[in-house]
């Protein structure tokens, strides 16, 4: 797992390492990979003000994309701005994980 802010560039992989990225240009390409699978996502442009938690499942073969969710950084009651996983990664527990470190970092803050 690993977070990525819209607005610093920089992608930190929890809990402590971090490393550059062209951090705007990846979150707008998670919301419009998004887009494709949630009809109401409507927002895909304006990416800084959310942060961005991405899942990945390592193998042998390396890290697979699993899904994200995004938060507001300035929101307290909403924890989560937009939750997907992939197709072929859905029915396999991954959503309800994201559900949950999504709750966890809120009860960290």
């Amino acid at each position: 797992m690993f977070e990525v802010d819209g607005r610093k560039n920089k992608v930190s992989l929890l809990p402590h390492s971090t490393m550059v990225a062209d951090k705007q240009i990846y979150c707008q390409n998670l919301c419009l990979l998004a887009k494709m699978f949630l009809d109401h996502k409507t927002l895909y442009y304006d990416v800084e003000p959310f942060l961005f938690y991405v899942m990945t499942e390592v193998d042998e073969l390396g890290a697979r994309f699993v899904g994200y969710f995004s938060k507001e950084k300035r929101s307290i009651d909403n924890n989560v701005s937009c939750i997907m996983t992939l197709p072929v990664r859905q029915r396999k527990g991954w959503g309800q994980l994201l559900i949950d470190f999504s709750k966890f970092i809120i009860v960290q803050v």
